[in-house]
């Protein structure tokens, strides 16, 4: 057995980096494995809503909709259906104001009147706790796009 200047064996040592390299090479396997779920990058990102509107109504509420919730909207085509923005919010529950990035998709679907919203935002503040936040701002911009909404009836 081989001893280190010490006296003591390096035997525990070596064992405890062979255990470390095995486990790396299984975690690594069973990622990469045919069989296993892969995250798509944009479903964390993307909250997909339909509303019982028209296209008009859908477009101006929701930019109504980012006033009220105190971000600005940076650049927007109505021929697209696209909404962009950024800004401080305070979600309701949460202490603090956090600054956000978005991107709104909004498409008619049919002549029902059906609209699809679809929510795409960031937080630009990274933290340990950033997708419940993101997660929290969309069904937040929901529920207030819903409320104003409800007014153009």
């Amino acid at each position: 057995m081989l001893r280190n200047e010490c006296g003591r064996s390096r035997w525990p040592v070596g064992a405890a980096v062979g255990k470390l390299a095995v486990m790396l090479v299984v975690l690594t396997a069973a990622s990469l494995a045919p069989g296993a779920p892969k995250k798509d990058k944009d479903e964390d990102q993307q909250f997909t809503q339909i509303y019982s509107h028209t296209y008009d109504e859908v477009f101006q509420a929701s930019q109504e909709t980012i006033e009220r919730m105190g971000m600005f909207v940076t650049d927007k085509d109505k021929d697209k259906g696209r909404i962009s923005g950024n800004g401080k919010c305070e979600l309701k529950g949460e202490p603090e104001r956090h600054r956000y990035t978005f991107d709104i998709h909004i498409e008619a679907l049919n002549t029902k009147p059906e609209t699809r919203v679809t929510i795409n935002c960031q937080l630009k503040e990274r933290g340990f706790t950033h997708k419940a936040y993101e997660k929290l701002f969309k069904e937040e911009f929901s529920s207030e796009l819903q409320k104003v909404l409800a007014t153009y009836k």
